[in-house]
């Protein structure tokens, strides 16, 4: 993708029954979960172990950086230290990155909440966003005198949690826990629970907003935000499960439940899980994310205008619009180049550059040889706000030399923010509404705003693919998806709200915060 948009979090589950090693295979199983979630954030990760022959039942260690930075795997004898230290047969983990609140190590997840009770003791880790955040924190406040510290919502999660434990002398059903704050959340929330009894819940929320799968293997039990995370660890295809909106993965005593907390909603699968946060090689609730790029890409090659001749290829932005990009040529006839490289050993740096041209630069290569003298159809997943996006159209002219670069998008328009997870939560901040009279009553995107659009980049074409052309493609029907930033329609009712506060907002030339903060 060329815009830097990020999708919130991933969360990891593990339960190994007992064995002379169960304790140590469990952050092993853990370790690798996280490590194929890295997709989905890599500002930091953690995880919450249970040994029950520690005094510290649970114990949680987190840090800023990837998975391989938090663990310190380039020092072995560190990275030992910390696998010992943190060894449990049972734990959850989690990825991020900030969608709410500070990008610092304060957001690191999982949260944990000490008590001398054992099943008030818990620890949690959150994948998506409480679209009623804003009203849930004031009851905190007004209502209830908290103090809230982090200001994310899984701060305002653990709080809600932690009322409901607390009114009881015994431990309720943790079914009907969750069940309870379902009906006080709105919005997008697969939540990893593990408490010091060493009970793990993992839920979906009852949209079924984002993905999450359940398998197991001889001897363990593991739960993830994607597929193919489970299918690295070595739990076969076939055995690999999505966990049904509305429904938690119950791990305790060596046993696996997966049962109904909640009445499920209207489905509202993310299409841009499909579109580009998911890793290709996973499935999203049993279609598989490789293919429908594939079709994204042939659905798009139907909208082509260019006459093709000897000078066109297509290239494909690194990594995730491969697969459109590919089926896009293939469609056409014409080669597919990898006329830009992306420096997969770059990582996370600070001394990358003042301007975003040094960003590019250090992020991407442009192979001159492919594309100089060329008419490049650069194929992206998506473009939201355009300003990487300017700069990589740029590259390519002034560096390669290409003769014309045309810009391909397989997602149709992003006219709405996102308010179940993704980095993007203004209208102001979209490239495509400033550039329409209503973006609020958008059904399909004409030819003189595709130019308009395209003399902003600098792009001698902009073609997006059509909001009929992305249902098809996903293999699923309109109403189980969440189109919400395509055709400013939320399925929640605080979605909606947000939405029209948005709008407000961006009518009268507001900038600045999110809209949910």
């Amino acid at each position: 993708m060329l815009d830097d948009v990020h999708d919130e979090c991933g969360i990891a589950a593990v339960q190994i029954n007992q064995g002379r090693s169960s304790t140590e295979k469990g952050l092993f199983y853990l370790y690798k979960l996280m490590l194929n979630l890295q997709n989905r954030g890599q500002l930091s990760a953690g995880v919450t172990t249970y040994n029950k022959s520690r005094p510290q039942l649970l114990s949680t260690y987190k840090d800023i950086g990837s998975v391989n930075e938090v663990f310190k795997t380039s020092d072995r004898y560190k990275s030992i230290e910390l696998f010992r230290r943190y060894a449990g047969n049972k734990g959850i983990g989690h990825v991020r990155y900030a969608t709410c609140g500070p990008d610092d190590q304060t957001g690191a997840q999982p949260f944990e909440r000490i008590h001398g009770r054992k099943w008030k003791w818990f620890s949690i880790g959150f994948n998506g966003q409480i679209a009623n955040y804003r009203e849930l924190r004031q009851v905190l406040l007004n209502k209830a005198e908290y103090h809230i510290v982090q200001n994310v919502d899984t701060e305002i999660i653990q709080h809600y949690l932690s009322r409901i434990l607390n009114r009881s002398e015994k431990q309720p059903e943790l079914s009907s826990v969750f069940e309870e704050l379902s009906t006080q959340f709105d919005g997008a929330y697969n939540i990893a629970f593990i408490n010091a009894m060493g009970e793990i819940v993992v839920t979906r929320d009852p949209n079924g907003f984002r993905p999450l799968n359940y398998g197991a293997l001889p001897g363990a039990h593991l739960v993830g935000s994607e597929s193919n995370a489970l299918d690295n660890c070595g739990v076969p295809e076939t055995k690999i499960k999505p966990v049904e909106p509305g429904k938690l993965v119950y791990l305790h005593d060596g046993k696996m439940e997966v049962k109904r907390y909640t009445k499920a909603g209207q489905p509202s699968l993310c299409m841009f899980e499909y579109v580009y946060f998911s890793n290709v090689s996973s499935n999203f609730d049993d279609i598989g994310v490789y293919r429908s790029r594939v079709r994204l890409g042939q659905e798009l090659a139907k909208l082509e205008t260019e006459d093709m001749t000897p000078d066109h290829i297509v290239v494909p932005v690194p990594d995730t619009a491969k697969a459109a990009g590919d089926a896009f040529a293939y469609e056409l006839g014409i080669p597919s180049k990898e006329g830009l490289i992306r420096n997969r050993y770059v990582g996370r740096t600070f001394i990358e550059g003042v301007s975003r041209q040094d960003k590019i630069s250090n992020k991407y290569s442009v192979i001159r040889r492919v594309v100089k003298g060329k008419k490049v159809l650069l194929v992206d997943d998506s473009l939201v706000r355009g300003a990487t996006s300017r700069q990589i159209v740029r590259y390519i002219k002034k560096e390669g030399g290409a003769k014309e670069v045309h810009l391909r998008l397989s997602c149709p328009p992003i006219v709405g923010p996102c308010f179940y997870g993704i980095d993007m939560s203004t209208i102001g901040e979209l490239l495509a509404p400033r550039y329409m009279k209503d973006p609020s009553n958008f059904t399909e995107i004409n030819e003189e705003v595709c130019k308009r659009i395209a003399n902003d980049l600098g792009a001698d074409s902009v073609i997006y693919n059509t909001i009929p052309g992305l249902v098809r493609s996903l293999k699923k029907s309109e109403s189980d998806l969440c189109l919400g930033c395509l055709t400013s329609k939320y399925p929640t009712p605080h979605g909606k709200k947000l939405y029209q506060q948005a709008l407000k907002e961006f009518k009268e030339g507001k900038k600045g915060k999110r809209t949910y903060e």
